[in-house]
């Protein structure tokens, strides 16, 4: 008579593990969705640039103009967590005889995110309390190329500001927020991080035609000055 009660099985016998189908497919499914999220996982396109190597690549006379650091400029407000959105944020400003001042910002960021994006100055300004009084896409010449960006005129309290400014993510030129949104999605799609940056230039103005004039005078004149490396790997 066989007796197949477990109580009865000899000591030291081994149970057997059983595996049914359904739990083989389902681990081969976890798995392979593992597997598909590592190798999906957008990669980095650019490595970090350290503080004072970036401050280095920023041109300190630029024709007639010589830069000073300065806090004037209108930056993210620090509630928007300007230490996450920039890896890199250098103000200026660059005066010269009888030259405008020009007032510079650079925000570099090897990594753009949903969380971690470059802020357009159409959120900035009128954040600090300055509004924009009128914005546009504007073709910007940087001497032997040609790149897309905004210029634009915001109001601070009596006086204007006119600002020419082009953002780059990846190796596009996005001139809005949804577009620049949509570049980073595109981007990480193709399994990429990209890297980005603001680029902008302001002025005082009282002539709104000498002003405009006067920034891309400035701009050809910072690139021509600025190191090739500089140019090709971070501005455009």
């Amino acid at each position: 008579m066989t007796n197949d009660d477990p109580s009865t099985l000899a000591a030291g016998a081994k149970p057997q593990a059983t595996f049914d189908r359904r739990s083989i497919m389902v681990g081969l499914g976890l798995a392979a969705g593992a597997g598909l999220s590592y190798f999906h996982t957008p990669r980095a396109m650019a490595a970090p640039i350290s503080e004072d190597r970036f401050q280095q690549l920023i041109p300190a006379r630029i024709g007639g103009w010589t830069s000073r650091k300065s806090a004037e400029l209108v930056v993210p407000a620090e509630d928007e967590g300007q230490d996450k959105l920039y890896e890199n944020l250098e103000t200026r400003i660059y005066e010269g005889e009888g030259l405008p001042p020009m007032m510079l910002l650079i925000a570099y960021s090897s990594v753009q995110r949903n969380d971690v994006q470059v802020h357009r100055p159409e959120v900035c300004y009128p954040a600090a309390g300055f509004p924009i009084l009128w914005s546009k896409p504007t073709t910007i010449d940087v001497g032997g190329r040609k790149l897309t960006g905004r210029e634009l005129v915001a109001s601070r309290g009596g006086v204007n500001e006119r600002i020419i400014y082009w953002v780059r993510v990846g190796d596009e030129f996005p001139i809005g927020w949804a577009e620049q949104r949509l570049t980073m999605a595109l981007s990480n799609a193709k399994g990429v991080t990209p890297d980005g940056v603001l680029f902008r230039v302001s002025m005082i103005e009282s002539d709104p035609e000498v002003a405009a004039r006067a920034l891309r005078t400035f701009i050809k004149a910072f690139m021509a000055a600025s190191t090739s490396s500089f140019r090709e790997n971070v501005l455009f």
